[in-house]
């Protein structure tokens, strides 16, 4: 599963601004925040929206098509941010209004991130904390500046990704529109060909990483143990997991 920070192209929403977007992303640590913030060994730094382990043409989508984690630079991200305050009329503090879950995780993250964002860049974060159930009644109707949102997996192939944000997807909360971007995912969804298909998705990745319309924050991991006398388990990132149909357990020793 793929974990990132959506924002709101609605009218109206501050996030709206690029500038403001990309001070957002150069004050953030990918590498601080998955061991702070989630803590689960092995996770990695989100870098994409085509996550890591998804395959490409004859290889791995990421090795095929490679992308580098941005490195923080809270000097540059003052200057996106004086930018952003002068397009968007504002002198004194930006306020943002940060739309999340309840669980412990999702109440960690949205401090670290206050915490961040008013010490970097001056941004007042107002957490908004919300059940499931709640929290999706108002990503759909927009009420959010920024929200913590996740996606995983349908399918074992990178188009389950790299279609979240074209303007038809019911799951792009934000109501992104680009047209470039759509035109690319069109065109890899009406061809057999593997290469014209990774070709264009990487393409409109790319106008997506530029554009930020959201900001990849993490690749989960699982963790798991199991009993040495039990063999046959097979793990997958994709589909029913665990499955235990050819497990066997040895006898006691």
């Amino acid at each position: 599963s793929l974990f990132f920070l959506e924002y709101n192209f609605r009218d109206g929403h501050v996030v709206k601004n690029k500038n403001l977007r990309k001070a957002i992303q150069l004050v953030f640590n990918g590498e601080e925040y998955v061991n702070k913030v989630v803590g689960v060994p092995g996770t990695t730094p989100g870098i994409s929206l085509i996550p890591r382990w998804l395959m490409g043409k004859k290889d791995n989508f990421r090795k095929e098509y490679p992308v580098s984690l941005v490195k923080p630079n809270v000097a540059e991200a003052k200057k996106y941010m004086e930018k952003a305050r002068k397009e968007l009329g504002i002198s004194g503090p930006v306020s943002i209004a940060w739309l999340t879950g309840d669980s412990p995780l999702a109440s960690k993250e949205a401090e670290y991130f206050q915490n961040l964002l008013k010490n970097t860049l001056g941004i007042e974060l107002k957490i908004d904390k919300q059940i499931f159930k709640q929290r999706l009644a108002k990503m759909s109707a927009g009420d959010f500046d920024v929200v913590s949102a996740g996606w995983g997996p349908d399918y074992n192939d990178p188009m389950t990704f790299a279609d979240l944000k074209t303007s038809w997807n019911e799951n792009n909360r934000g109501k992104w529109e680009n047209k470039e971007f759509d035109e690319l995912i069109r065109k890899a969804q009406a061809s057999a060909d593997q290469k014209v298909r990774m070709d264009n998705m990487a393409a409109a990745e790319k106008i997506l990483l530029e554009e930020l319309p959201l900001m990849p924050l993490y690749e989960r991991t699982i963790v798991y143990t199991h009993s040495e006398r039990i063999d046959g388990i097979v793990r997958r990132a994709v589909g029913f997991d665990p499955d235990y149909t050819w497990v066997k357990v040895a006898g006691k020793k």
